[in-house]
């Protein structure tokens, strides 16, 4: 299976060991910046590609511009002849990401509520929310998620 999705698209203008390498190249910035790469059309003189960035461990997102710049170094080698159109998504983290244990405290405060009226809002048991609210217990995405649009209103 190939790592660029439609790269079939491309078997007209590349031949087979180019295909090989350029899937080697889109491995490689996949493993190492989670950056993804999709032929959304291809003809003779016109190549349309989206490149995507997805979260990653270290943390380091590209810009538009770099992410332009890696998908142009990438395909142009292969595709010398062919205009690239290239469609750049930059990572954006979730606004339920930013939720902590302080931010939960602060928001808290802030608002006047209290974990007693977070329980009876929700239906969660107090002892759970404590827990999240004074870190003792990690929060999954969904959890975080809950408390960002409960105290974001």
């Amino acid at each position: 299976m190939s790592t660029i999705i439609g790269i079939d698209k491309l078997t007209q203008q590349i031949t087979a060991e180019g295909v090989s390498k350029l899937d080697k190249g889109a491995e490689r910035h996949k493993r190492e910046s989670s950056i993804t790469f999709t032929v959304k059309y291809a003809d003779e003189h016109v190549t349309e590609i989206e490149c995507r960035q997805e979260e990653n461990k270290s943390g380091n997102y590209s810009t538009e511009a770099t992410l332009i710049k890696r998908t142009q170094e990438l395909f142009s080698r292969f595709l010398p002849q062919s205009q690239l159109v290239i469609l750049p998504v930059t990572f954006r983290p979730s606004p339920a990401s930013a939720v902590t244990p302080t931010w939960l405290d602060q928001k808290m405060n802030e608002k006047g509520i209290r974990i007693k009226q977070i329980a009876f809002d929700t239906g969660i048991d107090r002892e759970s929310i404590s827990d999240w609210v004074t870190g003792k217990r990690n929060m999954s995405q969904i959890v975080k998620a809950m408390f960002y649009y409960y105290l974001s209103k």
